[in-house]
């Protein structure tokens, strides 16, 4: 007995379709893992094990967040110290000129000094009203609006304030007093500061590390510098109803407490190094630990790239062979197939 086993030509046909099919869908694969150096099919690669791949990429998406919370408060940081900066070389140099030029300058001159310390405390209010990279630094949580708003709003809030004191110790002392005025007292942290001091302002940096940006334009280390400037700048809008010997002694009340300023600031400027370091710690932590994180990653998903090209060329000789194949089959005929 003869037995006959044939392929019929619809299932022959079928068959190089399933192959052709297969072997275009390794080839796309393989070529995907070419050009990316991945995997295509990492649950396979992993052995079907994804918990460590998972942890791995949780852990790289929560490091770039704090990344971005790393470089946001390294700009608002670097910012501050620059405002900082400028604020501190006026006061390291009016505070003792102002000082000196009461014994030393005549009743004219003095007078005349009046309008460049304005001009110069107008200048400082701008410098902490700046935005740096879309938010007000020293506004504190409320960082979408300027900290002290507009200088004349506060020179006519300020001449509310110092309004019947007569002689300098008096207008010295309201000055005092209307920015020392806790809030809810109807003084500088109520009429002209405009940010917030109790929300949060703080970023994580790092996993185990936070930094606040708390330092505000009604911190208690701005307040001596702001106090002496506005003494100065309430003499030149009074100029004429301030007599000689009051003058001189508003000099001294304002170089006095620009002296002081100054050490509040270098407080505060060291508090924002202390600050930048601990950024700049972080960052340094966050990189090393995205590095040893993202070489895992490739060890585990990573395609190797001579396998990888050994198999496409497999592949490719594969398909080249199926359409050498399939070009023969189409040609026969039954004379061939007699014959």
């Amino acid at each position: 007995m003869t037995s006959f086993n044939s392929i019929g030509d619809l299932s022959r046909t079928f068959q190089l379709r399933l192959g052709q099919s297969t072997l275009k869908s390794k080839l796309d694969s393989l070529t995907q893992e070419m050009m990316t150096g991945v995997k295509s099919d990492i649950p396979a690669a992993l052995g079907g094990d994804l918990s460590r791949i998972s942890h791995i990429e949780t852990r790289l998406k929560m490091l770039d967040s704090y990344q971005l919370n790393v470089s946001e408060a390294g700009i608002q940081f670097s910012g501050m110290q620059t405002v900082l900066e400028g604020i501190q070389t006026t006061v390291d140099d009016l505070g003792p000129q102002l000082l000196s030029e009461v014994s030393s300058s005549g009743d004219n001159d003095l007078r005349a000094r009046l309008g460049d310390i304005a001009l110069s405390f107008r200048s400082m209010v701008d410098s902490l009203n700046t935005s740096i990279a879309g938010r007000h630094a020293f506004s504190g949580s409320r960082t979408q609006t300027a900290p002290l708003g507009d200088f004349d709003a506060m020179m006519a809030e300020l001449g509310t304030a110092v309004a019947g004191a007569t002689s300098a110790s008096a207008i010295a002392a309201r000055i005092d007093s209307w920015f020392d005025t806790p809030a809810g007292g109807g003084g500088f942290a109520d009429t002209i500061y405009q940010g917030d001091d109790t929300g949060t302002t703080e970023l994580a940096v790092s996993p185990d590390r936070r930094v606040s940006m708390g330092f505000t334009a009604n911190s208690a280390e701005l307040r001596d510098t702001l106090k002496g400037m506005a003494i100065m700048a309430y003499a030149a809008e009074n100029d004429a109803t301030i007599d000689a010997t009051s003058l001189r002694e508003l000099f001294t009340e304002a170089g006095s407490r620009l002296v002081k300023g100054s050490v509040g600031l270098i407080r505060a400027r060291a508090d924002l190094g202390q600050r930048q370091a601990v950024v700049a710690q972080a960052q340094t932590r966050n990189s090393a630990e995205t590095t040893t994180l993202s070489v895992a990653r490739t060890n585990l998903i990573n395609a190797d790239p001579y396998e990888t090209a050994t198999a496409l060329e497999e592949t490719e000789a594969s398909i080249q062979s199926l359409y050498a194949l399939t070009a023969r089959l189409s040609r026969l005929n039954l004379t061939d197939y007699l014959s």
